[in-house]
């Protein structure tokens, strides 16, 4: 027995892709919105997976209810069985698969986040310093930190003369001066 594959090319017009760079908790995402205010009804949204549109168990299926009562299609592309159809049953079992995917997105996302919480307090544990690596102060610091006090230099020239940010420049006063 052997299995025949059929596999079909299809040619795509678009109007516009529109690509978020943030997280899909929530739905104030700029491109997000820019495409909610562009789209009209007889459009199709083509998604590249359902997690993409959001992530949010509550808040998406409302957003996917708003886009289906404004007449746009959607296609799903690494789940074409869910892509919205035409008709009622179609609509319902959908809607139905739909919603159940998003908890399952939803309840994925909280587990990264606790993942990551996890994972930075066991890191803290073994006594990992996170953050930005402290830098040391140089001999050039001490050098200029007393023209700096003399008024000799400004804040801005002694930040110029160690290749260091203003900001930088005055957390390592506040220490030096600890």
């Amino acid at each position: 027995m052997y299995c025949k594959m059929v596999f079909l090319t299809i040619s795509i017009k678009y109007k516009a892709i529109f690509e978020d760079r943030s997280s899909g908790k929530d739905f104030d995402r700029s491109q997000y919105i820019s495409l909610k205010e562009r789209v009209k009804s007889g459009d199709t949204i083509i998604i590249k997976e359902l997690d993409r549109l959001g992530r949010n168990f509550m808040d998406t299926p409302k957003e996917l209810q708003y886009i289906f009562e404004r007449g746009i299609k959607v296609i799903i592309l690494d789940t074409p069985l869910l892509s919205t159809g035409d008709n009622k049953l179609d609509y319902t079992i959908n809607t139905m698969l739909i919603n159940f995917l998003f908890y399952i997105a939803d309840k994925e996302r909280d587990k990264i986040q606790c993942r990551v919480i996890e994972g930075l307090k066991n890191a803290k544990d073994k006594g990992v310093k996170l953050g930005r690596p402290t830098r040391s102060l140089t001999k050039e610091f001490n050098k200029y930190y007393s023209k700096w006090k003399n008024k000799e230099v400004t804040g801005v020239e002694f930040a110029k003369l160690l290749n260091i940010s203003r900001a930088t420049l005055y957390r390592h006063i506040k220490e030096y001066e600890m």
